[in-house]
């Protein structure tokens, strides 16, 4: 271990974060995702100096690219335009092959797994959970479709309050999942995994009435996948995304106790190949050339649809009042932020990571970060207006 003396304990608080974002296999339980052909999507490169870009900081100051980036906890950006790279930088001791935890944006990944089992006809997101996974019968899953699950649309009863980690001995259903998701220490608590922890969990509303933003749920996405495939996560990860997008480098994703995968944050893998998984929503699910996801399944996430928006506006109205305007999202849709319907999406996850996509300008910017707090409002905007700047320079 380092001299910080990183540890299970205290791995997700700054500043141990700083160090055990790119070294998660030492302090967790992993396995490997692989491309297995060997064959890599090419990704030219033209450099373009974008440092003097110019946006509003989180105080409302001017600030540049350039010192965004050293001063907002960035540890890796790449930056994609007409399909070149046009930026690639690293801090924090981070390089190319340098492999960084993705947090949520593992959610999105998980998605267009989950894209490619429905192109191939093996599920739909109308299939009922519990006619493929007969384990959930009896839960707060009944009832429940794919389309649920991945909207975050379930009306399972979970809260994820991010506020919570400022006292992670608590024993709120948050900080218990990740004990049994392998995040925290277990105690002497029982091992029963993520899979059973979720079977404890009650029904809060009917399913597809509101968005609530709920991690475990896209675990779920990962075990039916499993079972339409008859393989394991990491093995669809590795066959369907890794391999078909032409990744470059060896990724990795974290298993609980019981060896299942943590699909809705335990993925790590390097800006560059994140910049890749980008470039397929950008092109309608081609990368390189080549179809990789089913073009009805991108341009329904681009879009996004109008249950979608419904359920998030009724979110945003139990949040800020009827009729209040709450935030810069426009909905939640196949594990993706839609900030414009079809023109501007993000995958996102906590302490700043990020697959931003912009259609209009043909730009990807991929971003990871070790933010100091879990999810910082202000930071947070000023990372997307820095995204948003960059953009409309390059254009």
């Amino acid at each position: 271990m380092p001299k910080n003396r990183v540890s299970l304990s205290n791995w997700l608080e700054p500043p141990h974060n700083r160090w055990a974002f790119q070294n998660v296999s030492a302090i967790l339980p992993t396995v490997q995702i692989v491309n297995n052909s060997g064959e890599i999507t090419h990704l030219p490169k033209a450099s373009t100096d974008i440092s003097n870009v110019t946006f509003a900081a989180a105080d409302g100051s001017p600030t540049t690219w350039a010192k965004h980036l050293r001063e907002s906890f960035c540890d890796a950006v790449c930056v994609i335009h007409n399909g070149q790279i046009v930026d690639e930088q690293y801090f924090n001791g981070m390089h190319e092959q340098s492999r960084h935890l993705l947090m949520s944006v593992t959610k999105s990944v998980t998605s267009a797994a989950l894209g490619v089992a429905v192109g191939r006809g093996l599920l739909s997101p109308s299939s009922l959970v519990t006619d493929i996974a007969p384990e959930f019968c009896g839960t707060s899953l009944d009832g429940c479709t794919v389309r649920h699950l991945i909207d975050m649309t379930a009306g399972t009863d979970f809260v994820e309050n991010y506020d919570l980690y400022e006292n992670p001995e608590s024993d709120v259903p948050l900080i218990e999942y990740e004990r049994q998701a392998g995040f925290r220490p277990l105690g002497n608590r029982p091992t029963v995994g993520v899979l059973k922890h979720f079977s404890t969990y009650e029904m809060a509303r009917p399913h597809g009435e509101v968005f609530d933003y709920r991690s475990p749920l896209t675990n779920i996405v990962a075990r039916i996948l499993e079972i339409v495939q008859g393989i394991s996560f990491h093995e669809i990860l590795s066959r369907d995304i890794w391999t078909a997008f032409g990744m470059e480098h060896r990724a990795e994703i974290s298993v609980d106790a019981l060896g299942f995968p943590i699909a809705e944050a335990g993925m790590c893998c390097t800006v560059r190949d994140l910049a890749r998984f980008g470039l397929a929503y950008l092109n309608d699910g081609v990368i390189d050339g080549k179809a990789v996801l089913p073009t009805q399944w991108v341009r329904d996430t681009q879009a996004g649809d109008e249950i979608a928006r419904s359920c998030y506006l009724k979110y945003l109205d139990s949040l800020f009042g009827t009729g209040v305007e709450g935030d810069d999202w426009n909905m939640y849709h196949n594990a993706f932020w839609i900030k414009e319907p079809g023109r501007q999406f993000s995958g996102l996850g906590i302490f700043g990571q990020y697959i931003w996509v912009h259609r209009p300008t043909r730009t990807v910017i991929a971003r990871f970060s070790t933010y100091p707090s879990a999810a910082p409002t202000m930071l947070s905007a000023e990372t997307i207006r820095g995204f948003n700047a960059v953009a409309q320079a390059l254009n």
